[in-house]
């Protein structure tokens, strides 16, 4: 009995520490975040007269908001611009700063998703998209983007063969032209993407100022969004070097031939892997985490017992190349972007340079010495 009571001390004590810290703590960090202007006063004060921020969505887009959420967009699209430190949502055009909680705090269902399947629609109504851009998107997403792995949502609109008035016209290189016209629901779907717009700075979070040449790409990327259909895979809006960077690590990724990396044949070509042969690249936390690791893997393989994403595995993986080891720098660096930047995963890239110090550092390792999970995760400090 004695034992019993002291278990129940022990759990009630365990919850009221977790609701202090994740209720309580949270409370106090956030719950009384409120509309501020851009700038404030030395003192801390609002300015007079001053805009505030965030603004409330329109009602139609509050309307839309729910539509949203119950068509499951947030499964494939975030709705958060992370911080410069965490990858290139900013240089890719996603946001002109991150997002921070008071972005957030006027809005019924907070959207922010965990998944990136699709680009960040934090800001989608600063890109440019017309109302029939969005409709035909949301009626049938490959027929403007081919590799769309988007769900097609027909059920939003009307359709006709004919031409006729306050239709939309839909065509595709497979199908003849079509006519749409939407439903109340699409019609509050497209307004609540139209109304997310983060552009505003906050004391909290300014703009971030890029390098020139960087800025002035995101610009280009941005104006030309509209024309371009806003490719949807990992290098959506992405400066130009990090685009070619990663279309030159798809390549090596998939080439069967010397210059190749032959990684999808046990990886496959959407990094799912095979189950409980080879494991994942979408999602891994390997791939997201240590590129230092990552890198030394590229360079001599790996084998023996590996954890990935909770999930045992027991194989092993040549150095990528045709021969072996045979990768430059550059394309060690350019595939292992490619994997870091597609499926929905996004980390920042690896440079040629940080390839060629991790290779210098292990110079004197035994080639084709392929390093072990305990090895690399013993050597971390």
């Amino acid at each position: 009995m004695n034992n019993l009571f002291k278990f129940t001390i022990y759990v009630f004590t365990a919850l009221g520490v977790a609701w202090l810290a994740f209720v309580v703590g949270a409370r106090e960090q956030y719950g009384d975040l409120s509309p501020t202007a851009e700038v404030l006063d030395e003192d801390g004060s609002i300015p007079q007269d001053a805009d505030l921020f965030p603004h409330s969505l329109p009602g139609i887009a509050e309307q839309g908001a729910k539509d949203y959420l119950a068509l499951g967009c947030m499964t494939c699209h975030t709705q958060q611009v992370r911080m410069v430190e965490a990858g290139f949502d900013v240089e890719r055009g996603w946001g002109k700063r991150p997002s921070v909680p008071r972005d957030y705090i006027l809005q019924e269902h907070v959207l922010i998703g965990n998944t990136r399947v699709g680009p960040d629609l934090a800001n989608l109504g600063l890109r440019g998209h017309t109302l029939e851009w969005l409709h035909q998107h949301l009626f049938e997403p490959q027929a403007l983007i081919p590799e769309s792995v988007c769900q097609p949502s027909p059920f939003l609109y009307e359709e006709s063969a004919e031409e006729t008035p306050g239709y939309i016209e839909i065509s595709s290189m497979e199908s003849a032209a079509r006519f749409i016209k939407p439903t109340p629901r699409a019609e509050r779907l497209v307004a609540y993407l139209q109304a997310l717009k983060q552009n505003y700075e906050l004391p909290e979070m300014a703009y971030v100022e890029t390098e020139d040449e960087l800025t002035d790409s995101m610009e280009l990327e941005i104006s030309s969004e509209t024309d371009s259909a806003n490719d949807e895979n990992a290098s959506s809006g992405a400066p130009t070097w990090l685009a070619e960077q990663i279309s030159s690590g798809k390549e090596i990724y998939m080439k069967a031939a010397p210059g190749g990396g032959l990684c999808f044949t046990c990886h496959q070509a959407n990094g799912q892997g095979l189950a409980g042969q080879f494991p994942p690249l979408a999602g891994s936390d390997w791939v997201l985490g240590d590129k230092e690791k990552l890198i030394k893997i590229s360079l001599y393989g790996l084998m023996g017992p590996i954890q990935v994403n909770g999930v045992d595995y027991n194989g092993v993986m040549v150095s990528p190349g045709i021969p072996p080891g045979s990768l430059t720098d550059q394309q060690v660096a350019d595939v292992l972007t490619y994997i870091r930047n597609d499926w929905g995963n996004s980390a920042t890239a690896v440079t040629p340079n940080e390839v060629a110090s991790v290779r210098a550092s292990i110079k004197d390792r035994a080639p084709m010495q392929m390093w072990t999970a305990a090895e690399l995760n013993d050597e971390q400090p």
